[in-house]
């Protein structure tokens, strides 16, 4: 009887594979809620972050990158370029540069690394379903509640799970041929991975596990396993010395942040992702995954699973085990988790149900599952900042400064930026006001300005519209002097704007409000100079509106 992937037609079969995993997405992006898709508070400025690279590539500042960084920031404050690493920047930067500004092109390369999972995850699966039930495990993983939902915003949660799924995907081709390409592609995909978020430094066994279930102790002395540890060790040093610099935060939230509800001393902190599996994977991956629960006594006695089964177990272990430990407890966190469990179910079908009826079988799945994931797990689209930030754009004077306010101040920034004044800068009421940790819980110092001081450091800065949420954070003395100095005579109120999102969720931010100065002067021509306390220091720079305007 034929093998599963011994089909004579099997190179058109996987470029009719690929294309349909290309095709689902494809759909996500296509149904992502931009241009009104920003949700979480990073989205915009990873996006930001792209069109930072983009700037510095036309404009090349090689005789003073960091100042001109640092004015870049305090033109457009909405990066965190800092504080993550890179790679996703980088690939980000060919979209943006070609297409320009807009949510929809952020999203983008985020659709790209979708498209990788999916294809990975094919890769994996395709020597024990062949390629209908390669595409359907691929379908499954990219239709699951969190992936669906992740792989519709700027963030950083799908491109990271992407690399894993890759590295386990050549690990798992080395295991079975033996080809060293493998090797090489999986020590890359895990460097590439690191590179992308910090969090994807769980998939790093990876390397060693796949070394000794293919060599044994002979592992220690072949010089291919010697060569790529040694070019893994040459991207993670480099990478710890940058997370050491600037990752100090997202290091502290893994240790468990102090107001984080969660911590991972608690001993419902090792089952809270067993208990989420279900809302985060959807019903046809918990079906596979209680196929493979059952079916695991027999898995473990088959022969041929030697070194896939104890591969996929540890990739699965390795991501469970640091989710649970550290304080991290989010559905795009625990997302990891679902390409391994999909995988194992997936296998345990194809040992249970006779080929080719396996693979139809998963395919029937992974089109079920991807359909539910593409209609139900739809981030909501938040309406009112473009608009908005649109409306400050086209009255905002020339050379001017707009002030924004509010829980989405980055979404602001991002859309000020789109809109191609490159005449005016934006200054954040935080920046200015207060001192945030990265968010209110975690401790904010108010800077002691009376209404007077607020309402010429404003004049200073040449502010003439202020976009600012209604109320807010106005328990505090400093947030409420500075709305009572935006509702007096200096300024008058243009619009309002409602904040709604859609499909409805209750929402912290309701309304947006426009104001223009009535007393406007320009920016004086100095330095100014804010905190970054996730640097632990103050930048001071020039913002771009102070300069002399080219012809």
């Amino acid at each position: 009887m034929s093998s599963p992937g011994s089909d004579p037609f099997a190179p058109a079969a996987r470029l009719a594979g690929a294309l349909l995993v290309a095709a689902a997405a494809a759909a996500l992006w296509f149904t992502a809620p931009a241009p009104d898709g920003f949700l979480w508070a990073d989205a915009p400025r990873h996006a930001m972050n792209a069109v930072l690279l983009a700037d510095a590539l036309r404009e090349l500042p090689l005789g003073h990158p960091v100042q001109w960084a640092f004015d870049y920031y305090l033109t457009w404050p909405a990066l965190t370029f800092f504080f993550y690493p890179p790679l996703f920047y980088v690939v980000s930067l060919p979209f943006v540069s070609a297409f320009g500004v807009s949510e929809g092109v952020s999203l983008l390369p985020v659709a790209l690394h979708a498209l990788l999972l999916g294809l990975a995850v094919a890769a994996i699966l395709r020597p024990q379903l062949g390629e209908a039930g390669a595409v359907g495990g691929a379908l499954l993983v990219l239709g699951t509640p969190a992936i669906a939902f992740w792989a519709r915003q700027v963030m950083l949660e799908i491109p990271s799970a992407a690399f894993p799924a890759l590295a386990a995907a050549c690990l798992l081709a080395w295991l079975r041929d033996g080809r060293r390409a493998g090797l090489w592609g999986g020590t890359a995909a895990l460097a590439a991975g690191i590179w992308t978020k910090l969090t994807t430094v769980y998939a790093l066994p990876l390397l060693p596990l796949a070394a000794w279930l293919r060599l044994g102790p002979a592992a220690l002395r072949d010089r291919s396993v010697r060569r790529a540890h040694f070019l893994m060790a040459a991207a993670v040093l480099p990478w710890v010395a940058h997370q050491a610099a600037f990752g100090r935060h997202n290091v502290a939230n893994l240790a468990g942040a102090g107001d984080l509800a969660l911590q991972p001393s608690e001993a419902v902190s090792w089952v809270w992702y067993l208990l989420e599996l279900p809302r985060m994977g959807g019903l046809a991956l918990l079906l596979v995954a209680l196929l493979f629960l059952l079916r695991l006594p027999a898995l473990l006695r088959d022969g041929s699973l030697a070194r896939e089964l104890p591969f996929l177990l540890g990739w699965l272990l390795c991501a469970y085990l640091f989710f649970s430990f550290t304080a991290l407890k989010e559905d795009r966190q625990g997302l990891h988790l679902l390409p391994p469990v999909a995988a194992l179910g997936l296998l345990a079908l194809a040992r249970t149900v006779p080929a080719p009826w396996a693979g139809r079988l998963a395919l029937l799945l992974g089109l079920t599952g991807f359909a539910q994931g593409l209609l139900l797990a739809r981030p909501p689209a938040i309406t009112g900042y473009r608009e908005a930030a649109a409306t400050a754009a086209a009255l905002a004077r020339p050379g001017s400064t707009v002030l924004v306010s509010g829980e989405r101040d980055g979404t602001l920034v991002f859309w000020l930026k789109a809109s191609g004044r490159e005449d005016l800068a934006v200054l954040r009421a935080d920046k200015l006001l207060l001192e945030v940790e990265a968010r209110r819980t975690l401790g904010v110092k108010e800077n002691p300005l009376s209404e007077a001081e607020i309402a010429e450091r404003l004049a200073r800065e040449g502010v003439d519209l202020v976009v600012a949420q209604a109320d807010f954070w106005t328990d505090l003395s400093v947030m409420a002097r500075f709305e009572r100095v935006l509702a007096s005579d200096r300024f008058v109120e243009l619009a309002r704007v409602p904040v709604r999102a859609v499909p409805y969720r209750p929402l912290p931010d309701q309304e947006l409000v426009l104001y223009r100065a009535r007393d406007w002067r320009p920016p004086e021509p100095v330095p100014i100079r804010v905190a970054i306390p996730l640097l632990g220091r103050e930048i001071e720079g020039l913002p771009r509106n102070r300069r002399p305007l080219a012809p």
